[in-house]
């Protein structure tokens, strides 16, 4: 099912100081939506927006032709969203939870899979209060995914998490969910599992759509202390330079271990546009 956010002139503060979202205007239809931007750039705000926590000040929001703020109820039977400080119940047990969430979805086998999945059997007896940061971000996204027939909206999902529980959330996302929206502040979140970005910085969209595939750009991943000179470099993120130039030539500096790897430019090449 493919996902369609319509937003016009779409003015939001949280005071009457600061706007938190400046005229974001955009039309994405697409089965997989990643939004990215820096921390403070307005991705948790725009997500609240689109599932009916919050109402525009000005402008216009349409989800799958759903207004959210007026139409929640229906956003929410079809849109599963999970915040990064989302509540959960801190006196019980991983695994009552577990058990919980499979009898309000009524399919108890799935939700038990999911949650091997997920590497939540390994803790199931700690109580929720107990857990780490890791282990509490696991278990909501666990809560966001439980119900198959609703599209998970996730905001910050990996931001807590190490590389081996990264790997296990990506993995369910990809095999199991033909939809879903999240949001992240690490580019390569959003490139390898969504398939449409929306960036975002300072409360504003800079570009939406498709990222563009170049032939001849790339972000070239450096080592700490190294000194690499390249040609026609774009922009500098320290470890990360973006720049046009040969591929033969990375490859050369790879076998003499100057750098530590490359791949074709995708949201950071969008990033040294914005800030031209």
């Amino acid at each position: 099912m493919k996902i369609n956010i319509n937003a016009k002139k779409v003015n939001f503060s949280y005071d009457s100081k600061t706007l938190a979202l400046k005229d974001i205007t955009l039309n994405v239809k697409a089965k997989r939506i990643g939004i990215v931007g820096q921390n403070g750039s307005g991705k948790t705000t725009f997500l609240s927006l689109l599932m009916g926590f919050l109402k525009p000040d000005k402008g216009s929001i349409k989800v799958n032709g759903l207004i959210p703020h007026k139409d929640r109820e229906k956003i929410l039977s079809t849109f599963a969203p999970a915040f990064e400080k989302s509540r959960l119940p801190y006196g019980m047990k991983v695994r009552e939870l577990i058990q919980l969430v499979g009898e309000l979805t009524g399919d108890p086998s799935n939700v038990e899979e999911l949650a091997k999945d997920l590497g939540l059997l390994s803790f199931k007896d700690k109580k929720v209060y107990a857990l780490s940061s890791g282990q509490s971000q696991l278990l909501w996204i666990f809560n966001a995914l439980s119900d198959r027939k609703r599209i998970p909206v996730l905001d910050e999902p990996f931001v807590h998490l190490d590389i081996h529980a990264y790997k296990r959330v990506a993995r369910v996302l990809r095999d199991h969910f033909e939809s879903y929206i999240l949001t992240s502040h690490i580019p390569e979140d959003v490139e390898l599992l969504t398939d449409s970005v929306i960036v975002l910085e300072e409360g504003e969209v800079q570009w939406y759509g498709k990222l563009p595939q170049s032939d001849s750009t790339y972000e070239v991943f450096i080592p700490s202390k190294a000194r690499v000179k390249l040609p026609n470099v774009l922009a500098d993120f320290g470890n990360v330079i973006v720049c046009k130039c040969p591929r033969d030539l990375l490859e050369s500096l790879m076998k003499e271990g100057l750098i530590i790897g490359y791949k074709r430019a995708g949201v950071r090449l969008l990033y040294a546009k914005i800030r031209d």
